[in-house]
């Protein structure tokens, strides 16, 4: 009689463990469910949180990287006052010096450069390049014997050229008002040599047609600045004296030394801007080139 309530335990045993492991399974199928459902649900989750993340590090980077800034500050008072209140008797009794490159004249130029019924003079240069930190301070003491400037900035030539960090002004921002000329001057690089401003298409006709050979000594050398160019009746390609001058000297200190004309500084850049000076005149008045400078037939195209 024992056996069969033996097999009956054993049989009930056997059930309970069946049952057991079914519930097992149905209990891990179900937790398997279970998380895929999750993963499910979690994946686009996880992919927006990734975007989200990508998006916040590119933010970051964007507020903590440097921000591109003008590379020139406003001039100083002082530096403005000095620099447009060179007397004629000064500019005249300094004369322009033998190391003064004169300005080249256009014969046969054709009609000459216009721009509001007014003369046009037209600057190109960059921040970064010496030669033209050099040539901005006479053209601004000679303009300024025609007009009125307003919102002049300094800042210096590259560390790494020739005659490294050389103090100029600054055109970028400035205005030149006069009743007799139009001004029109593009900075392209600023003094890091990034891009500033765009090259105009009267840039580029000009640069194209006057700075060339016979306006600059070698075909290798066309297109370089400083390029300066007066009613196309008077051409400069370069600076017309040597940035050296200028070596470790502040923009207060130069303009300070534009009233001395026995100094290096004044000899230079007075002696210069003598020169634009004379050019202007001539173009206004209409008059025949002196023989001071070259002169040369503007080539056929």
């Amino acid at each position: 009689m024992g056996q069969p309530r033996d097999q009956n335990v054993h049989s009930h045993l056997r059930k309970s463990a069946r049952t057991t492991a079914r519930e097992r399974v149905a209990a891990q199928r179900k937790a398997q469910r279970r998380a895929e459902m999750r993963r499910r649900i979690l994946a686009p989750v996880a992919a927006i949180a990734a975007v989200l993340a990508v998006v916040a590090t590119l933010v970051a980077v964007k507020l903590t990287s440097p921000q591109a800034v003008a590379s020139e500050s406003p001039a100083p008072a002082t530096v403005t006052s000095r620099v447009t209140s060179v007397p004629d008797r000064l500019l005249t009794g300094v004369g322009a010096d033998q190391a003064v490159t004169p300005l080249l004249t256009v014969r046969r130029p054709g009609r000459p450069l216009t721009i509001g019924g007014k003369t046009a003079v037209v600057f190109v240069s960059e921040e970064s390049c010496p030669f033209c930190a050099a040539e901005r301070w006479p053209l601004a003491v000679a303009l300024s014997h025609f007009g009125i400037w307003s919102n002049l900035g300094t800042t210096h030539s590259a560390v790494n050229d020739v005659y490294p960090h050389t103090a100029t002004l600054s055109f970028r921002s400035a205005r030149f008002t006069s009743p007799h000329l139009t001004l029109r001057t593009t900075e392209l690089a600023d003094s890091a040599g990034h891009p500033l401003q765009p090259q105009t298409t009267l840039d580029t006709q000009l640069i194209d047609t006057y700075d060339v050979p016979p306006f600059v000594n070698t075909a290798a050398q066309s297109g370089a600045v400083p390029f300066l160019d007066i009613g196309n009746r008077y051409i400069l390609a370069g600076a017309q004296y040597n940035p050296q001058v200028l070596a470790g000297l502040t923009p207060v200190q130069i303009a300070d030394q534009l009233d001395k004309p026995s100094s290096p500084v004044a000899k230079a850049i007075d002696g210069a801007a003598s020169t634009i000076i004379a050019a202007i005149d001539q173009v206004l008045h209409d008059q025949a080139p002196t023989s001071g400078g070259a002169s040369f037939a503007l080539p056929q195209r």
